[in-house]
């Protein structure tokens, strides 16, 4: 007879009791009636090469066992096999996946998938190949592969492998990759990564000749090569935005044509990867310049007959303070006779090119006869630069209300440069020359030429002497105004440390020059 001596264990042995019972029921009724149960497999973490362990009843109806890669294990090679155990080796081509028990009765597939912890390692790669290419990656357990990075952070996952097997894993290289090693993502138990010792090389176009060379703007250029069907752009010495439409293109020829704004230089070839391959040889884009002007200095009125190479390619002459001239009296690639036209001012010639933005402007400058000749400066504070006795010592810069351009290389009134000013607000100061200690007792005059832009007629600006207004001009339009101010009106000390030169009609909106500055 069983005596319970602590009341208090009765509900707990009775709750296992009841626990057993319920047990031995299920198993000896699933036993009874020959159905095969899978309870657990297992252990989590194996290998491929390691014990595989099913558990469960009536196991001994089975006749084998299909893993997850086309693998099955037939009832001839379990290594143990009764009625509630089975012990087989993980095939080495084992994916990840559910498991299937073939039985007469029918399949029994688990409810949880196999995972195994993967040793996946790379031996070799594909050392070089074309974007769009496949290429082929070796190793072991690549069938457990989850993705490829590609150089350039290109990506391809499972869905897109070409093949994938115990050995080999076949992948087609992104159109955007670039050269580098490949990162091989794998999944188990325990995902990870490993990264190739070898680096994948990815196919660029190579640029082995370019003809013609000498070329003209808007010609076709052809380009002679290397995989040329990879290049998605090309870039051009002086274009800012590359040329992506092209004439004709192949593996081995591209025909481009030239660019308006293109200039002498080297041609770089851009894939899909955003990687640029340079030519080795400059391209030389043809233009006209100028060697001599004659006669000079020259009568407004009169022909001036300009001299040099590709002249034929000039489409108009622009004179200082005249409208481009586009009729000439006669033109040949060595000369161009043209008019010169009434009220032009001293200054260079410029040359517009033919299909071209590009203008080409003479090294010389072409004088005007019967043009009032330069101010006589003494000290220069402005003399194609801002002079040393403000650079050495102080500031240039600063300023507010519009913009200036201190290499302003047209109209000039000396040199071969002066200040643009463009005032867009009303009392700006864009200019303002300062810090400097300048002792002006050897001198009585302070000069300065302003010559006004299309649109200045009657503004005003006002010359400022250390930090005070003190000398207003109103603007004459399309011509040089020479001012000589005395010294003593301007300041009554004898050093001037600051100049500025200040829009003064309150609206803004016009653009003046400014040369011939200093000190007599």
């Amino acid at each position: 007879m069983l005596k319970i001596y602590n009341i208090r264990l009765l509900p707990l042995i009775c709750l296992l009791l009841t626990i057993g019972i319920i047990h031995s029921c299920k198993k000896d009724e699933a036993a009874a009636s020959g159905g095969v149960q899978l309870l657990s497999f297992g252990p989590t973490g194996a290998k491929p090469g390691d014990t595989l362990r099913f558990i469960g009843l009536n196991l001994d109806r089975v006749t084998s066992i299909e893993l997850t890669g086309g693998v099955a294990v037939a009832k001839a090679a379990f290594l143990q096999h009764t009625s509630e155990l089975i012990l087989i080796i993980v095939p080495q081509q084992t994916q990840q996946g559910f498991i299937k028990l073939k039985t007469p009765e029918g399949d029994i597939v688990s409810k949880t998938k196999l995972n195994l912890l993967v040793p996946l390692s790379i031996t070799s790669i594909t050392g070089t190949a074309r974007p769009g290419e496949n290429v082929t990656i070796t190793g072991q357990y690549l069938q457990w592969a989850t993705g490829v990075k590609f150089a350039n952070d290109k990506i391809v996952d499972t869905t897109s492998f070409i093949s994938k097997s115990l050995t080999q894993l076949v992948v087609k290289i992104p159109l955007d990759a670039q050269t580098g090693p490949l990162i091989i993502y794998y999944g188990g138990t325990k995902p990870g990564e490993v990264q190739t010792a070898d680096t994948l090389k990815v196919t660029l176009p190579v640029i082995v000749s370019m003809a013609p060379n000498p070329i003209k703007h808007a010609d076709n250029l052809t380009i002679t090569g290397t995989n040329l069907d990879l290049a998605k752009k090309i870039l051009f010495n002086g274009v800012a935005t590359p040329v992506t439409t092209f004439v004709s293109q192949s593996a081995t020829q591209l025909v481009v044509k030239i660019p308006a704004a293109a200039t002498k230089g080297k041609l770089s070839l851009e894939a899909a990867s955003g990687v640029r391959t340079m030519s080795a040889m400059d391209l030389d884009v043809v233009l006209p310049s100028i060697a001599t002007m004659s006669p000079n200095p020259i009568d407004p009125g009169t022909n001036l007959t300009i001299t040099g190479t590709n002249l034929d390619l000039a489409t108009s002459v622009l004179f200082d303070n005249a409208p481009a001239v586009t009729t000439f009296i006669s033109q040949t690639a060595a000369q161009i006779v043209v008019t010169v036209p009434a009220g032009v001012l001293r200054g260079k010639v410029t040359l517009a090119v033919l299909n071209s933005t590009l203008k080409v402007q003479s090294t010389d400058i072409l004088e005007i006869t019967g043009s009032v000749p330069a101010p006589i400066i003494a000290l220069p504070i402005y003399n194609d630069a801002v002079t040393s006795n403000w650079t050495s010592t102080g500031w240039i810069g600063g300023g507010w209300g519009g913009t200036s351009d201190r290499n302003n290389t047209s109209p000039v009134r000396e040199g071969t440069k002066s200040i643009k000013i463009n005032y867009v607000g009303g009392y700006g100061s864009p200019l303002q020359l300062g810090g400097a200690s300048v002792n002006v007792t050897p001198y009585t005059t302070f000069k300065v030429s302003v010559y006004g832009a299309p649109g200045s007629a009657g503004k005003r600006v006002n010359i400022g002497i250390n930090g005070a207004d003190k000398y207003l001009i109103t603007i004459v339009e399309g011509a040089w105004t020479d001012y000589a101010v005395p010294i003593s009106t301007l300041t009554s000390t004898t050093t001037i440390s600051e100049i500025i030169i200040k829009e003064y009609s309150g609206s803004g909106g016009f653009t003046i020059y400014v040369d011939a500055l200093g000190l007599n």
